[in-house]
């Protein structure tokens, strides 16, 4: 999380008190939102991938920012989610979302892992 003081400059959290304290009190509300569903895997028995705990964390703190700006927005009064979010906006992410994929090419992957026999599509019976 960063914040930017009135000369728009960015301040990260390491530097700014406030910003940090915010990001301990998420940390500790999706700690909260995600405890009942890692109790029931822990009494379960069974166990979760790292990659799937990490990718649970992350639901939990988009879970929570959605609630707080859809507060925020019920409190301001928003009508219309075009209040919040225009075309261009949605433009604009779909450009950035689209920048930050990198599509890999089945081919090369398995050339890049030669030694992978768990590929499912290279069967010899």
């Amino acid at each position: 999380m960063s914040i930017v003081d009135p000369s728009g400059k960015e301040v990260t959290s390491k530097e700014n008190k406030e910003a940090n304290e915010l990001e301990k009190e998420l940390a500790k509300k999706a700690e909260k939102l995600i405890e009942p569903t890692l109790n029931k895997i822990k009494l379960s028995g069974a166990q979760i991938p790292r990659e799937q705990l990490i990718q649970l964390s992350s639901m939990a703190h988009q879970m929570l920012f959605y609630r707080m700006v859809y507060n925020l927005a019920v409190k301001a009064g928003v009508k219309n989610l075009d209040e919040l979010v225009n075309e261009d906006d949605v433009e604009e992410l779909q450009t950035s979302l689209k920048n930050q994929l990198q599509v890999v090419d089945p081919s090369e992957m398995q050339s890049q892992n030669p030694g992978n026999k768990k590929d499912p599509g290279n069967k010899k019976e």
